[in-house]
């Protein structure tokens, strides 16, 4: 398996050097060296693979054997993650990255245990690129910085969303098909440990979110994102 790097952007030229924290971590962390072959993307579908040609301590050259570009993929499904606890963040922010999240919107719920921190953008943005290198995606997730139930109702209203909660009538199963496929973007939203509070419940469904359930099973908030994702992407069709 070759090993994923990101840079600024790949062009057209026939060499790239990579330089910075990438080139750091590719020496002297993957050990990699010249002969060695390695995969370029830029985040955004762009990619280019070829051989290392020359290395340094921080930065190393390659030399391009093949370049494309990957289209995203549709719709655009957006996690609205709750704060999980802080020892599980990393969990759940890698799995549904490794599942194909194309947004991660993380919500200060009433029931969360969790703060967000000066500090837990930046810790979030790099999981997620730690993970989406991990999965070998052309496509970086973004991370948006916390919102409250007040915004993110704001935000939302008139979105296709979907809420994920034992007290939905119907299955995801039930209501969730390939028709679906033709929205622009899809929210799917995970409740906090101690749950989705009535009152917020009442507000999602106001603006017109489908408070579905997973059947029997009672994820961990950290665990009910991927499950929910991969259910929707088979359901739709995406998978």
């Amino acid at each position: 398996m070759l090993s994923l790097f990101f840079v600024a952007q790949i062009g057209g030229s026939s060499h790239i050097t990579v330089d910075g924290d990438e080139a750091h971590h590719a020496i002297n962390v993957t050990r990699l060296g010249v002969g060695d072959d390695v995969l370029l993307s830029d985040g955004a579908g762009n990619w280019a693979s070829g051989t290392i040609i020359t290395t340094e301590k921080r930065s190393f050259t390659l030399a391009i054997s093949d370049r494309g570009s990957a289209s995203a993929s549709k719709p655009r499904i957006t996690l609205v993650q709750a704060l999980p606890k802080s020892d599980r963040v990393k969990e759940a922010i890698e799995l549904v990255v490794e599942a194909g999240v194309d947004c991660i919107i993380p919500w200060a719920a009433s029931r969360s245990i969790s703060k967000w921190q000066e500090d837990s953008l930046a810790k979030w943005q790099s999981t997620v690129l730690a993970a989406t290198k991990q999965s070998r995606r052309y496509f970086i997730a973004q991370v948006e910085s916390a919102h409250s139930t007040k915004d993110l109702i704001g935000k939302l209203s008139g979105r296709q969303i979907v809420v994920l909660h034992e007290s939905g009538i119907n299955r995801i199963s039930e209501v969730v098909n390939t028709s679906w496929a033709e929205y622009e973007e899809i929210f799917l939203v995970i409740g906090p440990e101690g749950g989705i509070s009535p009152e917020e419940l009442e507000e999602f469904a106001r603006i017109g979110a489908s408070v579905l359930s997973m059947g029997e099973p009672v994820f961990r908030s950290a665990h009910a994102g991927v499950a929910a994702l991969s259910a929707v992407q088979a359901l739709i069709g995406r998978w």
